[in-house]
């Protein structure tokens, strides 16, 4: 069996290592297809400053759910620490990459993996098999296809002129006194006013977002248990909310900390999240999730304290509003903002505007290729919140007509819609065992035929292929 895994980053990289531990030895081989150099890193883990911390402890961070001490191990090993690790630390995002990157590389070197370093731009399901189509011409043809592609593009910030936060230019020649504005106020808008300080700027860095909320802080907490007998599933969500609130209360009442009551609802999530309705998960998404994700989704400690020195030295100021226009002129962006809660605007003068709003998430707006090209042919479809493709519970690709793919599956960030907690590493790694086990359980049938294949891909696209572009190269 073949499987090719389109996505190189920690999604794609985690799904290969499961895979290889799922299936029997020689049963399958691995192709993932990922341009960069390396897999394993992706976006999320390609920074080098080492200020960029995880948001989660090193002993949540395993590879594999199995060996909780599998990444302690590595740090001890083979991990560049400057400090002794512990479990409960918070590592550079940089080290945690080098660590996927690291078993990755070891699981290539034992043949169980191969990396093809080209672009996926199409896929067509055939009968038997399924056909990737290459950037730069050449096809694989393959059993099973798994979609891991972590981040869709960027978003558009109409009328903004604001630059990439991951861009190489994006905080460059940038006089050290002038003021900057942060658009977000989330992780990435912390990542980069940290690189800001680090990098010895001394201006006033603004950080705008519509609720100006900031995310909460980690604390070593006394860990609880919520019985899924107690978590009201399929009630309305002014209900469940009252529920959480009543639990973290309950909670700290007794001696503890909310962080316990939210951290004990982990385990119910997704099933929280397909209990409810459509509208319900529109209200979610429209009201709820900005308050959950700063209280679920927290800052190492030492970050906290880092943000805390900036705000009290006046350097760092998070603003609850909006900006109503901007126009760039010679030296400076003129933006206009309008605080929450009030009528009036306000003018202000930056010398550069980020846009740290993080990825997009409605795959209509991906600058993707591959997604394009799905949603083109109806061969994917939206989630009907857009907030991701729409995926069913075994993960597999949905497409316009409602059919359920025999072939392709997706993994990660993309099920946003079908599992909610898809983004971090713990709930990455269940999902890429859970996937590994489904193929395992419930190989595709039908035997693999490469010329019939690309035939028939070729007339599913229709396009008008000619004989000398049908003997490009197999890979």
């Amino acid at each position: 069996m073949r499987i090719a895994i389109i996505g190189g980053g920690a999604s794609g990289a985690l799904t290969a290592l499961h895979l290889a531990r799922a299936l029997p030895v020689g049963s399958a081989e691995i192709i993932v297809i990922e341009p960069a150099e390396e897999i394993g890193r992706g976006l999320a883990y390609s920074t080098d400053d080492p200020g960029h911390l995880l948001n989660v402890r090193a002993a949540n961070m395993s590879a594999f759910a199995d060996q909780p001490d599998h990444l302690f191990q590595w740090l001890q090993t083979k991990g560049p620490c400057a400090a002794r690790p512990t479990p409960l630390c918070f590592i550079p995002r940089s080290m945690y990459g080098a660590y996927i990157a690291d078993i990755a590389r070891e699981l290539t070197a034992a043949g169980g993996m191969r990396h093809v370093r080209e672009r996926c731009v199409d896929l067509v399901e055939t009968g038997n098999s399924v056909v990737l189509e290459l950037e730069a011409g050449g096809i694989v043809v393959a059993d099973v296809a798994i979609l891991a592609i972590g981040n869709n593009g960027r978003p558009v910030l109409n009328g903004i002129p604001a630059v990439e936060p991951w861009a190489e230019d994006a905080l460059k020649n940038l006089s050290a006194d002038l003021p900057v504005l942060l658009i977000g106020t989330g992780l990435t808008m912390v990542d980069l006013a940290l690189s800001l300080d680090g990098q010895g700027h001394r201006g006033k860095i603004t950080a705008l977002s519509p609720r100006g909320l900031l995310s909460q802080v980690h604390r070593n907490v006394k860990p609880i248990v919520v019985a899924a007998k107690d978590v009201p599933f399929g009630a309305e969500l002014s209900k469940l909310s009252s529920w959480v609130r009543q639990l973290c209360t309950k909670v700290v009442n007794q001696g503890g900390d909310w962080r316990s009551a939210i951290d004990a609802l982990r385990p119910h999530t997704q099933r929280l999240w397909r209990s409810m309705s459509l509208a319900q998960r529109q209200r979610f998404v429209r009201h709820v999730r900005a308050y959950w994700d700063v209280h679920r989704h927290r800052l190492a400690p030492e970050v906290q304290t880092q943000l805390t020195s900036l705000r009290a030295a006046g350097r760092l100021e998070i603003i609850a509003g909006r900006i109503v226009d901007a126009e760039q002129r010679k030296d400076a962006v003129t933006i206009r903002i309008v605080r929450r809660g009030r009528n009036e605007t306000e003018t202000c003068n930056f010398a550069r505007l980020v846009d740290c709003t993080g990825p997009i998430h409605d795959p209509r707006q991906s600058t993707n290729p591959l997604i394009r090209s799905l949603l083109a042919r109806g061969a994917a479809r939206p989630d009907p919140l857009s907030i991701g493709l729409d995926i069913d519970e075994e993960y597999s690709l949905i497409d316009a007509s409602s059919r359920r793919s025999n072939r392709v599956r997706a993994i990660g960030p993309l099920t946003r819609a079908a599992f909610w907690e898809c983004i971090a590493i713990p709930d990455i790694r269940a999902q890429c065992g859970d996937l590994a086990e489904l193929i395992a359980r419930t190989p595709p049938s039908g035997a693999r035929d490469i010329r019939t294949t690309a035939a028939s891909a070729s007339v599913s696209r229709q396009t008008s292929v000619s004989q000398a572009e049908r003997s490009r190269q197999w890979h």
